[in-house]
């Protein structure tokens, strides 16, 4: 019972992005995901408490995982783990460090600065961190069983997520107004990650 709600706070917690509603602009997804949490964004309070609860979700579950794991992953159990605390950490500096504003729906917005460098560093390292761990897990698991169906899917996993990053940022620049949707997918996947691995813990759903 516990893997399956920590796995439920993992996705909807990190999946805020989905309350784009709130913004009243039908085009809030047309930008980067973070520009909802922009400081000049209606309810930017709303999101970025969302990721940083989605954190502290990731750290429990980490915390848990590293020994948790083990019979599922082997000695890579702490090395996921340690992926999804940085990958928390670098959610946290997200939140905190929020952009000044939302670029796509603001031709005057400059973004610039310690907190944009920050920022975008923090995302840089989620996004490393995520795949990271994909890897590991992937890597865990083959190491266990082999390169059979769960460990293959695992890494195929890991392929579609790093091709869905590599896309969001040339979208921006080849086709404006995707990147958020196409953010929305990798946001979804990665969170899905997390969720199994909450799955995973013991006293959670086995498989």
């Amino acid at each position: 019972m516990r893997g399956r709600l920590l796995a439920l706070a993992a996705f909807v917690t990190y999946n805020g992005w989905l309350a784009w509603g709130l913004t009243g602009d039908p085009h809030a997804l047309a930008g980067y995901l973070s520009e909802l949490a922009a400081q000049d964004q209606p309810y930017q309070w709303f999101f970025r408490l969302a990721d940083t609860l989605a954190a502290v979700v990731f750290t429990w579950i980490a915390i848990l995982g590293r020994d948790g794991w083990r019979p599922w992953l082997g000695h890579r159990a702490p090395q996921v783990a340690g992926a999804l605390v940085v990958a928390a950490a670098g959610t946290v500096l997200d939140a905190v460090f929020n952009l000044p504003c939302a670029q796509s729906r603001d031709a005057a917005c400059i973004e610039a600065g310690f907190a944009v460098r920050v920022h975008e560093a923090a995302s840089v390292l989620v996004s490393l961190a995520f795949l990271a761990g994909m890897v590991l897990t992937a890597v865990g698991l083959a190491q266990r069983i082999g390169w059979t169906r769960g460990p293959l899917i695992w890494a195929a996993l890991t392929a579609v997520v790093a091709v869905l990053m590599l896309t969001s940022i040339l979208a921006e620049h080849v086709a404006p107004g995707t990147q958020g949707f196409v953010q929305a997918i990798y946001v979804l996947v990665c969170s899905a990650w997390v969720a199994r691995l909450a799955l995973r813990l013991p006293g959670g759903k086995d498989g």
